[in-house]
This record gives structure tokens, C-alpha cells and sequence, in this order.
């Protein structure tokens, strides 16, 4: 998988007067991520900012709900693991550093592939600033329909989402003097926030044709692999260790199914960086052959609460979950067994 390659661009000395900027985003510098960007970019911009609460790395929560309406808003979804995110880090740090009074600025990470201490020692050796948060359960992806790291979104200071792009661009620095120069006076709009919802698991669509309802599936055992699809190339350029640990987790997938092919076995793909492009390239390098879904919205993996890939589940007929394996797939033969 090619990855976008960082556009250079200089940080605003300062900002101007003007009116919220129109709904923007994915501009000519987005570059490849500009597909994966447009997903978010179409449910966000220009409405009410998901009113979430962020869990922090010290410990501590910050509910959006009391900052939306009071000033402008910088949310940058980021893991160790993602190379642009790492190379974007000191321009972050430099609009902290530039405007920590007048913006609430948050550094998200996304919590997948990405254990805590490997957060705690980047901040440490980069000597990060900013208030760092960490989706640990995926709901804040889920809310902010993540199918890119890193992504920016920009919230003016009433609350709405004006800005969701990849790139340090000029289309982002544009807007962000925009937001940071508004010259209304906020707008209180927590009340007029609806607090996330529980959506329902929406069918997962699969690279065979075919889709997925869980909710309405036959009552047969299935088996369920969340997997990152660059874990064993991408992620493995910088943690070697996971890749090795994920390419055995897919080869001991293929000798489970081969053995039990009674099981309906699915593989449901995390979205940032996918496509159906990615999926070829997966099953070529791997030798996949289970069907894939890329889970758009984050909803499944939020569903299941899986945060390390590769996790197998196994569910039985009546719907209760056998349990659960994840590493290299030691364990999972034993585990596929109790649903016989």
C-alpha cells in the first residue's frame, strides 16, 4: 500500500477576522486519501460536532458537550504505528504551542494495534504537549466515521464541524484561521446536541457479493476475525513483532476453516487505509481466501469491542460468544472445537 507522502506547508503566524467558512475538506492535496477522507467529510461538515466524551492519557475525561458553543475545536485522529501521523506530529505541536489559549486542541488516538505504553513513550520522546486521548473502545472513531489516519477535524467555536481533511494543506490552515478568527460572539449549542445513540450493526457488506446482517444471520456457529489488512506490511515496517504475530494469526485462520468448514467464517477489516484494492493485495500476500468486509463506520469492531487485530471470535447458533483469540491464533482450534 502506497502511503500519501507529507505536504509541506508553513503554520499561519497568525489569524483574521471572518465568518465561518463553508463546508470544506478533501482538497487537491489529499492525494489517495482524499476517498477515504470524503466519507466523514459528507457526514460531518456542516453539521453539530458528535457531542463525545474523550478519555485522556493522564486519566481524566473532557466531555465535548462543555466545549462545543465556547471556542473552536482541533481534533486530530493519530497512532504510533501511522508514518504521516508521526511526520504531521510537530505542526500539531506548534498550533498547540500557537493557540493553546483559544482552542481546544485534542491528539486522538485511534487505539488499534497501538498498546498504551507505545503512546505513553511517543509523547515522552517527542515531547508532546498537547492533551492526548485514546479511543479505547472505538466510539469516538465510530462517531467521527474514521476511515483515514491522520484526520483532522476543525469544529468552530458554535459547534459545527467546518473542516475534515488528511494533509497539512493549505485548505487546512486556511481553515483553521477561519475558525480561530470567527468574529461572532459563540453560540451555546449543547442543548441542541443529540447525545450519541447506540446505532444498529448495519450489514457488512463482502468483497464475494454478498452481505452479512448479523442480527438475521441463519442460527449456525460463526466465526468472526477482525483484522487490520496492513498489519503483517504496513504496521510491520515500524512494529515487526505485531506483523509476524498477524501473518500467523491469518495462516492459523485458513488451517481452522480448512478443518471446520461447517463454520461460516468471516473477515471483517478495519476501514482506515482499505479498500477493495487492499483486499486483493491482502489475499495475494497472504493467501486469504474468507470473505472480507471493510467495516465503514467503525460499528463492528466498536460492536464486539475488539482493539488488537487480529482477534478471532467464535459465536455458536444461539448467539452467545465461546470466546475469543488473539495474537497469533495459539488457541483457536481448541476454541473453534466448543462450537461442535
Amino acid at each position: 500500500m502506497n502511503r500519501l507522502v507529507l505536504a509541506v506547508a508553513v503554520l499561519s503566524a497568525g489569524c483574521h477576522k471572518s465568518t465561518p467558512p463553508p463546508p470544506t475538506g478533501a482538497g487537491s492535496g489529499e492525494g489517495e486519501a482524499a476517498q477515504f477522507v470524503k466519507t466523514a467529510l459528507d457526514a460531518l461538515v456542516g453539521h453539530p460536532a458528535p457531542a463525545v466524551t474523550l478519555q485522556l492519557l493522564d486519566g481524566s475525561r473532557v466531555e465535548l458537550s462543555k466545549l462545543l458553543g465556547v471556542k473552536p475545536i482541533y481534533l486530530k485522529f493519530w497512532a504510533t504505528w501511522c508514518v504521516p501521523c508521526r511526520e504531521q506530529m510537530p505542526h500539531l505541536q506548534a498550533t498547540f504551542d500557537a493557540h493553546k489559549t483559544d482552542l481546544a486542541m485534542f491528539a486522538v488516538d485511534v487505539a488499534i494495534d497501538d498498546p498504551i505504553e507505545n503512546v505513553r513513550t511517543f509523547v515522552a520522546q517527542k515531547h508532546l504537549t498537547m492533551p492526548i486521548a485514546v479511543d479505547n473502545d472505538g466510539s469516538v472513531a465510530e462517531q467521527f466515521h474514521l476511515n483515514v489516519t491522520p484526520q483532522h477535524v476543525l469544529i468552530d467555536r458554535n459547534g459545527i464541524v467546518r473542516y475534515v481533511g488528511h494533509a497539512v494543506t493549505p485548505e487546512l490552515e486556511s481553515a483553521l484561521a477561519a475558525i480561530l478568527g470567527a468574529g461572532s460572539e459563540p453560540t451555546p449549542v449543547a442543548a441542541a446536541i443529540t447525545p450519541p445513540v447506540t446505532t444498529p450493526l448495519p450489514p457488512l457488506a463482502l468483497d464475494n457479493g454478498t452481505k452479512l446482517d448479523f442480527l438475521s444471520r441463519p442460527k449456525q456457529p460463526i466465526a468472526l476475525t477482525f483484522a487490520t489488512l496492513f498489519c503483517d506490511s504496513y504496521i510491520a515496517e515500524s512494529r515487526p513483532e505485531i506483523g509476524k504475530t498477524c501473518a500467523a494469526h491469518a495462516r492459523a485462520i485458513e488451517e481452522a476453516h480448512r478443518a471446520h468448514p461447517e463454520l461460516t467464517w468471516i473477515t471483517v477489516a478495519f476501514p482506515v487505509w482499505t479498500s477493495a484494492d487492499d483486499i486483493a493485495e491482502y489475499r495475494k500476500r497472504l493467501g486469504a481466501t474468507l470473505p472480507i468486509g471493510i467495516d465503514r463506520g467503525n460499528l463492528w469492531f466498536h460492536k464486539f469491542g475488539v482493539r488488537d487485530t487480529y482477534t478471532t471470535l467464535v459465536i455458536d447458533s444461539s448467539g452467545t460468544e465461546l470466546g475469543r483469540v488473539g495474537g497469533d491464533g495459539s488457541g483457536l482450534a481448541e476454541l473453534v472445537a466448543k462450537a461442535n
